[in-house]
Parts: structure tokens; C-alpha cells; sequence
């Protein structure tokens, strides 16, 4: 198993760096999560995805969880996935849950349905959509107004700064439980400034040895 899924954290405690972000996800919860779209943005390898799947677990189960990249989410399968989400999953959590990965592929198309779609989302129900921030620009600035979509969304920003420290010190204690550490923690900061602070790419590295002398 690669390292970044064998760390991924798996309940909000093991997410590192993203205090601010935890904060905001708290306070939604507080007011309930279901009936919710939220929208993530942030540089790549910060916990975007991570982040998503761990709001998406407070209200549904995996097997209620519908988790694809943008590029998917064409005409016919967001038409199932409406009729899907329509009804109350099985489980002691009994909601349903989507997932949109690189949201900035959505199709102009696709997001005037979203548009009518995320206006009445049911109780049971939430999105997250998942994005980088330049990727974000991008996609509104080439193809339509931003505020739209983004209004029948609760917005999230991930953090751009503070996060080469305890990235660093849990890459160090990633590569140290699996017999890839050689290097003082100097080196693992500097791997994080080589790498924007993306820790997927710094956990590619060290799997490869990079941090072994």
C-alpha cells in the first residue's frame, strides 16, 4: 500500500495543519452538516481530499458515499446521483454523501444543473467539492461568474502557511515507523520547501528513499 494511503488520516484528530479549516467544519456541525454543499480550495497535497472523505463519514457510510473526479460527473450519472440521494441510506448513518474531486473540470453544463440541484439538497444529504485554488480561477474566470455556485456553497480555504513544521515532524515519524528515515528533521523542512508543503509528493519521496543516506 502506498504510504499516502496508509497515513491518510482517518478521523479529524491525525489531520495536521489545517486548524483554521477544522475550525470552520466545526461550526457547521454544530448547525448540522446535512443539507450542505462545501466547498474546499487549497494547494495541492495539503488534505483537500482528506478533509472531504472525513465530512463526507459524518453523515454517510462508504457504501453511501458517491466519490468521483469532475471530468465524471457527466449529464447522466449526476441524473443518478440526484435520484440516488433523494432517499435515506442504511446504517446507523443513514445519509448519503458525493464527493467532486477537481471540481475546476466541472462542465458549464453540468454546473447549471448544480446550480438547481445544490438549491434543495436533502436533509440527509451533503456535498464537497474539492479544488485548488489557481484551478478555481481558472475555471471561473474562463467560463462563468463564480458567484452563483459558490453562494450555495459554505466556502473553506486550507492553509497556505505554517504547514512545513508539522509536516515535516510527521514525515519524519511516517519514514521512522517504516524504516525510511536517515536524516535529521532539517532535511525533511527542507523536502517541504522543495515541495510547496505538498505531503502527498514528500511521502512519494520518501517512499522512494529520499531520505535515506
Amino acid at each position: 500500500m502506498k504510504l499516502v494511503e496508509k497515513y491518510r488520516p482517518q478521523e479529524w484528530g491525525d489531520v495536521i495543519g489545517q486548524d483554521k479549516a477544522l475550525d470552520q467544519i466545526d461550526r457547521l456541525r454544530a448547525r448540522g452538516l446535512g443539507g450542505r454543499a462545501i466547498w474546499l480550495s487549497g494547494p495541492s497535497g495539503t488534505g483537500k481530499t482528506t478533509i472531504a472523505r472525513l465530512i463526507a463519514q459524518e453523515v454517510a457510510t462508504p457504501w453511501h458515499t458517491h466519490e468521483l473526479d469532475a471530468t465524471e460527473l457527466k449529464a447522466d450519472r449526476l441524473s443518478e446521483i440526484l435520484e440516488d440521494i433523494a432517499h435515506y441510506g442504511m446504517g446507523k448513518r443513514n445519509g448519503k454523501a458525493v464527493v467532486v474531486n477537481e471540481a475546476h473540470g466541472l462542465r458549464a453544463d453540468i454546473i447549471r444543473r448544480l446550480l438547481v440541484a445544490l438549491e434543495d439538497i436533502p436533509r440527509h444529504a451533503i456535498w464537497v467539492f474539492t479544488t485548488t485554488a489557481d484551478a478555481q480561477s481558472e475555471l471561473f474566470d474562463a467560463k462563468l461568474d463564480a458567484n452563483p455556485l459558490l453562494s450555495r456553497c459554505a466556502e473553506i480555504s486550507m492553509a497556505k502557511r505554517g504547514l512545513a513544521e508539522p509536516f515535516a515532524r510527521r514525515a519524519k515519524e511516517i519514514a521512522q515507523a517504516e524504516d525510511l528515515d536517515g536524516a535529521p528533521e532539517s532535511r525533511y523542512l527542507r523536502l517541504m520547501k522543495d515541495v510547496r508543503n505538498n505531503f502527498r509528493r514528500a511521502l512519494q519521496k520518501i517512499e522512494c528513499g529520499e531520505m535515506l543516506d
